[in-house]
């Protein structure tokens, strides 16, 4: 009976790890807000890399005027991923998109695959669209 549990989890330990290889080297979490005010404006707030310190160490890469603005985010590890944020004038407000991606490691695969990217970024993008909406 033990042996046939240990080829079992064998088996699962396997299916595992071929599940953790075959995830993409890359990673990418969305998120989108409606912000009151002019485009200008918001491109203004979300030019400035105060905007986006809930997101790590910042510094503007690219910007588009009123449209687009790429930033490079540096976590405390050395990790290292872009942001780009895409500005669409709807009526009175701006819909703000933001995408953070990066390349991921074999852990960060691991990590992936339970979640942890979703659940550690999103709250984080969330977080610095509010402080961008109490600003415009």
């Amino acid at each position: 009976m033990v042996g046939v549990a240990l080829v079992l989890l064998y088996f699962l330990l396997a299916l595992l790890a071929a599940a953790l290889i075959m995830q993409s080297d890359r990673y990418a979490v969305r998120r989108t807000a409606a912000i009151a005010g002019k485009a200008s404006r918001v491109f203004a707030l979300a030019a400035d890399p105060a905007s986006w310190a809930p997101l790590g160490a910042v510094s503007v890469v690219e910007t588009e005027p009123n449209a687009r603005v790429v930033l490079r985010l540096v976590n405390g590890g050395g990790a290292e991923s872009h942001a780009t944020i895409a500005l669409a004038p709807e009526g009175a407000q701006t819909r703000v998109d933001c995408v953070v991606a990066g390349r991921n490691g074999l852990i960060d695969k691991a990590r992936d695959f339970f979640g942890f990217r979703e659940k550690t970024w999103g709250p984080k993008i969330e977080q610095a669209l509010a402080g961008l909406a109490a600003s415009a």
